[in-house]
């Protein structure tokens, strides 16, 4: 059996800065080529990981690279019908100090020297979320009071252990969201609403808008379970799936990610029509510029 680790970091912030500055930070070497498949798809690297000075990426689409650059989610912008079929290898080596904003900066700023990528910002209408608080009242409990903050690295992902009901468990004190074959926690630790509505937004693929009136931090620890055929046909789809191997595992029983939070944080999602902010791709060029 295939176990299928995915661990979230829910520190990490949204770097959407479009367009390039005249001093906007850049990769020391950058190298782009046409793929040659490999074993592994995907990106690793880079500010707080084990290789902070390097930067590789394989088998990647142009997609994948613009939507990893921007931290948008795939309802948040339009790409060019082709930009899923052109595939790269990539190489960069990531100048000492990079902060995670840089690093994303950096990103961006490679896509609009190295394909000439264009955008612009378009408001459609689109199913959405209005987070309410539940008929049964709010189940999270308000975090303490904090003098002072742990200063620690947002980069960083905290260990997780398989508890014995098989959904994974953060260290004491610690927040994160994991999913252990389609078990999923997330435990949050002096998380605003705010954060909430963020996270909900890239877990259901639609925004959601904050109605609760709620203006506090808290503490609370929800679990769910996903269809991980669906995930596996997505990745297929994207050319991010392995070619071989035994498919995802199932988990057995549970509750949906919405009735997750209906129950367990006592807050309800209303399904609704509303303005949303989509980014659109206007030209990127198939083939990188010279190295």
């Amino acid at each position: 059996m295939r176990l299928i680790l995915v661990v979230s970091c829910l520190t990490l912030a949204c770097v959407c800065a479009y367009g390039q500055a005249a001093n906007a930070p850049s990769f020391e070497v950058a190298s782009i080529k046409p793929a040659s498949r490999g074993a592994r798809i995907g990106c690793s690297g880079g500010p707080g990981t084990t290789s902070p000075g390097i930067w590789n990426c394989t088998f990647v689409s142009l997609e994948f690279l613009f939507a990893n650059a921007y931290g948008l989610q795939p309802y948040q912008f339009r790409p060019l019908d082709w930009m899923n079929d052109v595939r790269f290898d990539i190489a960069a080596k990531v100048p000492a100090g990079t902060t995670k904003e840089q690093f994303q900066r950096m990103q961006q700023n490679l896509l609009v020297q190295r394909f000439k990528l264009t955008l612009h910002h378009e408001q459609k209408e689109m199913p959405i979320y209005e987070l309410t608080v539940g008929e049964k009242g709010l189940k999270m409990k308000k975090s303490a009071p904090v003098a002072a903050p742990a200063q620690e690295d947002p980069w960083s992902v905290p260990k997780v252990s398989m508890g014995k009901d098989g959904y994974p468990v953060f260290p004491d004190g610690r927040g994160g969201m994991a999913g252990f074959n389609g078990r999923y926690r997330w435990t949050g630790v002096n998380v605003s609403m705010q954060d909430i509505v963020k996270t909900l937004s890239g877990r259901l693929g639609r925004p959601v808008v904050d109605a609760t009136g709620l203006k506090g931090k808290y503490d609370f620890d929800m679990t769910w379970i996903v269809d991980m055929s669906g995930i596996q046909a997505s990745l297929a789809a994207r050319g991010m799936a392995p070619d071989s191997g035994p498919p995802m595992a199932e988990a057995d029983s549970g509750p949906t990610l919405q009735q997750a939070v209906q129950d367990q944080l006592g807050l309800k999602l209303n399904s609704k029509k509303g303005p949303g902010d989509i980014v659109v791709v206007d030209h990127a060029e198939k083939v990188s510029i010279e190295n």
